[in-house]
């Protein structure tokens, strides 16, 4: 994926290896996501299979669902995103496909952190990435290392199930949606290069502000049962402990009868919300899955 990349661009594309054990061809796609330079005309001259244009930016998390659909139709069998700013050291790509070519991971996450901090990247933003690393790991219930990182591989049936709603940013959605599908996602180290300033991270409180929807959202289509059962089970405990200490300590605490049998009754509304979220999201997760297995058979019968 570019954005006005004009003067990464082209040595990123050039340090691609066309020659990889286990893969018989490897193509370039580039997403331009509404480059105003020279962006898209390096990318073809330095080697570019095929270029996707959009004509506006219209964000990270858009631009990856865009190679995601274009990678289908070009029939990839693993898929290997990364930034045009060539911060990932490219030339271990092979390093992030075999373990897909082996059959141990569906997905391979390039870890930046596996030396702890790097040098030159900025203190800020990697508490920030520890925390969100932190975060979508307990979500998920699986030990990650690097959220945050674009530089990853993917196999033809994850690519075939990804679905990545927010236009903003993809990398905690990605992970979250593939996770709950019964994916496999490994890690595996990698070296970079970090870039002085940051495309996607210009603010930590805005990234901050976007990214934790995209989470809390990612947690809600998948585990509805539990995201409102939690919240219900936080309302109820209020409302049952507040009639306890009004009952036992009126003179010490006294909360209005009706708001704390109010706060029971949401707690039970929140519990069947919950409820009607996941049969609802299920009936969604079939289609998906049934759209997918159409388009797969559709992909492989144009293929032949």
């Amino acid at each position: 994926m570019a954005l006005n990349e004009e003067e990464r661009i082209g040595k990123a594309i050039l340090r691609i290896p066309r020659q990889i054990p286990g893969i018989d061809k490897v193509e370039v796609l580039v997403i331009d996501d509404g480059s105003v330079d020279k962006t898209v005309e390096i990318a073809m001259n330095a080697g570019a299979d095929k270029i996707i244009s959009h004509k506006m930016n219209i964000g990270v998390g858009a631009g990856f669902m865009t190679g995601i659909r274009n990678s289908i139709s070009m029939h990839a069998d693993i898929v290997v995103t990364f930034d045009a700013d060539g911060e990932p050291n490219i030339e271990q790509i092979s390093d992030l496909i075999n373990p897909i070519l082996n059959n141990q991971f569906d997905v391979v996450i390039g870890n930046r952190f596996w030396k702890n901090n790097p040098n030159k990247y900025k203190r800020i933003n990697f508490i920030g990435n520890k925390i969100f690393t932190k975060l979508v790991s307990f979500v998920a219930g699986h030990k990650f290392s690097d959220t945050q990182t674009g530089f990853r591989s993917y196999s033809k049936d994850a690519i075939m199930n990804t679905s990545v709603v927010s236009d903003f940013t993809y990398t905690q959605e990605v992970l979250l949606d593939l996770h709950f599908k019964g994916f496999r996602i490994g890690e595996t180290p990698i070296t970079f290069s970090m870039r002085p300033d940051s495309r996607l991270v210009k603010s930590v409180s805005r990234y901050t502000f976007k990214s934790l929807p995209i989470i809390f959202r990612s947690l809600v289509f998948h585990r509805p049962i539990m995201t409102f059962g939690i919240f219900a089970a936080i309302l109820s405990s209020i409302g049952i402990l507040s009639k306890l200490v009004t009952f036992f300590i009126p003179d010490l605490f006294s909360v209005n009868s009706t708001l704390s049998s109010g706060l029971i009754l949401l707690s039970a509304v929140s519990f069947m919300m919950g409820l009607f979220a996941s049969v609802v999201f299920k009936r969604q997760a079939y289609s998906e899955k049934e759209l997918m297995q159409r388009i797969r058979n559709l992909i492989d019968s144009e293929h032949q």
